[in-house]
């Protein structure tokens, strides 16, 4: 018995004077983001200097940073270095949906298979007279992303310019959906003033530009 109980005092020493080995710490790795955002001119417009617009980033941003495309893929990246966001001017869409050819423009983008797909459009979407067949060609423009990916989560962000109510509630049917009738609340969010083309001058400003963005973020969190 006493032997047996030396024994047990001796392992019992020998496990205690282990050393103490602090386990690795959990690295946690945020989740990898591959983001498409169609729009028009405020998204992407090319240089145009015979209207005095000089850029190459959505118009009437004073530089590419200040535009909300560049301010979004700025969050993104800080959450993870690896994130994509690719922008697409699909203007021709919003006028010529009828005739818009899907394969034609967007294959690319949408074989990539994003996760999230932001549509910002509205403000071509003139034909009111159309509105059946927008909603019949809008519908089938998110078809075209969702059949082959059906997780894609799907944000759509309304016109800043005033009476375009019909393609607002086509885009509100169909998944979440930004209103920014607000902005033309604040002539400020425009660019009136600094631009010689009335054309340019219509676009946000980089004030607008920063709110299109913020609200944009805030929804997109809500989606990841």
């Amino acid at each position: 018995m006493k032997n047996l109980l030396i024994s047990i005092f001796i392992i019992s020493s020998f496990t205690a004077c282990k050393k103490y080995v602090k386990p690795d710490p959990v690295v946690v790795v945020p989740p990898l983001h591959n983001v498409l955002v169609l729009g028009n001119s405020i998204t992407y417009a090319p240089a145009n200097p015979s209207i005095g617009w000089n850029g190459s980033w959505g118009m009437a941003a004073s530089v590419a940073d200040s535009d909300y495309v560049h301010l979004l893929t700025a969050r993104f990246k800080s959450m993870n270095k690896a994130n994509e966001l690719t922008a697409k001017n699909i203007a021709e869409f919003e006028i010529s949906f009828d005739t818009y050819d899907f394969d034609l423009n967007l294959k690319s983008y949408r074989d990539v298979k994003p996760d999230i797909i932001i549509i910002r459009i509205g403000e071509n979407v003139t034909r009111n007279a159309d509105s059946v067949l927008f909603e019949k060609k809008y519908v089938a423009l998110i078809n075209y992303f969702t059949v082959a990916n059906p997780k894609v989560k799907i944000l759509a962000v309304g016109s800043v310019w005033p009476e375009r109510d019909m393609a607002n509630k086509v885009m509100s049917k169909y998944s979440t959906f930004i209103s920014l009738v607000y902005l033309q609340n604040d002539l400020s969010n425009f660019s009136f003033g600094l631009f010689p083309d009335p054309s340019i001058e219509s676009h946000p400003s980089d004030k607008g530009m920063r709110n299109i963005s913020d609200q944009i973020w805030t929804a997109v969190q809500k989606m990841l």
